[in-house]
């Protein structure tokens, strides 16, 4: 029988040739292994530090020792990093599973790499590619088959699993209740769930202790390695928080860019929305034309997203590159910067696209963090008391602790940052009734019932739909679907949607916009694969609205 440190001797080999230079996942390992007869595992380690060891050591164990694994991803754009980095190590064992990308059905390869939001569904029994039946079953539309729960069911059941950058599903009531839901089932199936991040706050660590005190929780401290942690206090920079209004924010951050590239060479600029992000770059694309330029953000269709990964791999190589982005870029994105200009994000996020500056052997850099203030030089307030997409209680305490910290190591010395979070709220109702489906074996009905009360996800807030540009209509490109947020989508004029390749006018299509939970349910009774709407789009930009 192999043992987890051997298998994580293995692949250390093969990804470094054997040089085992982050002491502190050896000690992880180890602690996995010697509390093997556990269920719930915590590691937690600085930002860049090769967490995905972790997630490959546990995946190889369980191929040769149990059954299967799923490794799952808040966002795709990490997923799709991760998943060339494990080619190599599993070969044809290893799948993929998320919207439009069906490598991996039910989850079922040995080992699959998937998003959190594909994991609940086929937890629940309702996978991507049974949910129409399962709805149309539920609606009375349709007496046929229900799909394979069960069997949906059983691959998750039957799997090892870990979750990556878990500190997202901190963000929202439902996505705590799902990861509680997931704790329960890890417990009552005898599974490992391994959670990882580089910044789980002390408030959810303890939330976490007090559902399970038998919890393995494994925390990087400065003993396990003092020459990672050295190394990193010895990088010198500055932290620079600004205070922007809204008329003169574009031209100032322009300025900070156009006189950092004298001195910085590797310049990465990272926006809360993607209307700023888009308007950014088109203002910068074409000034210093001696650096590559990247846009990253969301709304991209499934090819240019696999495009763009492949140019932000080859901009690694580049003595000179900009990348404008969206919070894209925080989910252990593998690029590192000596100029750093970031819009002020609560305490996790923020230290989470810090993790992409100087993340290698740079030594010296400028980090700007900057916030758009009111009338009154406060931080600005947008509709529902956010800041942009953030909570803004939240923000303006992040933004308080910067001021009052100053300068400090953004890699190592964060801990304090995160003190902003108070108490996470966990509703057990909506835990239990999570418990409830899974203990449901007759029929699949009160999962689809919950799925639409949560309006089309257990772990989003924001519903997904899919959209089609109508220029890529008029091209002939109906595959280019682009996901966006039902806020967004109501934004849009739309013309007309797509069923069976087949275009659809607004005027046939009678579908019900009012809300996402009407809108889901329309889209699946009437087979809609995407809406068609007032937008321009080509891969340099993504979707735009006109």
């Amino acid at each position: 029988m192999v043992t987890l440190s051997e298998i994580y001797g293995e692949i250390v080999e093969k990804w470094f040739g054997g040089r085992d230079e982050r002491p502190f996942i050896a000690n992880a390992i180890r602690e996995i292994e010697k509390n093997w007869d556990r269920n719930i595992f915590v590691i937690e380690a600085p930002t860049g530090y090769g967490k995905s060891t972790i997630s490959a050591t546990i995946a190889a164990y369980s191929l040769q020792e149990e059954l299967k694994s799923i490794i799952a991803f808040p966002l795709r754009t990490l997923l799709e990093d991760q998943y060339n980095k494990f080619k190599g190590l599993f070969g044809n064992k290893l799948g993929k599973r998320y919207m439009h990308n069906p490598d991996s059905p039910y989850l079922i390869k040995p080992v699959t790499l998937t998003t959190i939001d594909t994991l609940a569904l086929t937890l629940f029994g309702i996978p991507p590619e049974d949910l129409d039946k399962a709805v149309k079953y539920w609606d009375g539309t349709s007496s046929g088959s229900l799909g394979h729960y069960l069997f949906s069911q059983a691959s998750v059941a039957l799997s090892n699993i870990v979750l990556d950058e878990v500190h997202l599903l901190a963000d929202s009531t439902k996505s705590l209740n799902f990861l509680f839901a997931l704790m329960h089932a890890a417990i009552d199936n005898d599974q490992k769930l391994v959670l990882m991040s580089a910044t789980i706050p002390e408030a959810l660590k303890k939330r976490i202790k007090e559902f399970n005190p038998d919890v393995c929780m494994v925390e990087f401290n400065e003993s396990f390695d003092r020459k990672f942690v050295e190394e990193r206090r010895k990088k010198k920079y500055r932290i620079n928080l600004i205070a922007l209004a809204s008329v003169e924010k574009f031209g100032s951050l322009e300025r900070i860019l156009l006189e950092g590239s004298k001195k910085f060479s590797k310049i990465t600029v990272v926006f809360n929305t993607i209307g700023d992000a888009v308007y950014f770059y088109n203002n910068i694309k074409e000034k210093i034309p001696e650096f590559k330029k990247l846009l990253l953000h969301s709304r991209f269709s499934e090819m240019d997203r696999e495009k763009k990964a492949e140019l932000l791999a080859e901009m690694k190589k580049s003595e000179k590159f900009v990348i404008v982005t969206t919070q894209v870029i925080e989910a252990g994105v593998d690029i590192s910067s000596n100029l750093f200009i970031t819009e002020i994000a609560p305490a996790s996020s923020l230290i989470q696209r810090l993790g992409r500056f100087l993340r290698y052997g740079e030594r010296e850099g400028e980090v700007y963090i900057w916030y758009e203030v009111d009338d009154r030089g406060e931080l600005a307030r947008w509709k529902d008391d956010r800041y942009k997409v953030y909570d803004y209680s939240l923000t303006a305490l992040t933004l308080e602790k910067l001021a009052e910290m100053k300068n400090f190591s953004v890699h190592v010395d964060y801990d304090r940052l995160l003190d902003v979070y108070g108490e996470f709220e966990v509703d057990e109702r909506g835990v239990n009734d999570l418990r409830r489906i899974l203990m449901n074996f007759e029929n699949i009905n009160s999962a689809v019932e919950k799925f639409f009360e949560l309006e089309g996800s257990f772990v989003r807030d924001s519903f997904i739909i899919p959209v089609v540009p109508y220029s890529v209509i008029e091209e002939k490109r109906r595959s280019s679907k682009v996901p966006v947020s039902f806020e967004t989508f109501k934004n849009f004029k739309v013309y007309g949607c797509i069923v069976s390749d087949e275009f659809v006018s607004a005027e046939k299509l009678k579908c019900n916009l009012s809300s996402p939970k009407a809108l889901l349910r329309d889209m699946i009774r009437k087979s809609i694969a995407a809406f068609v709407v007032d937008g321009d789009y080509d891969s340099e930009m993504g979707l735009v609205k006109r």
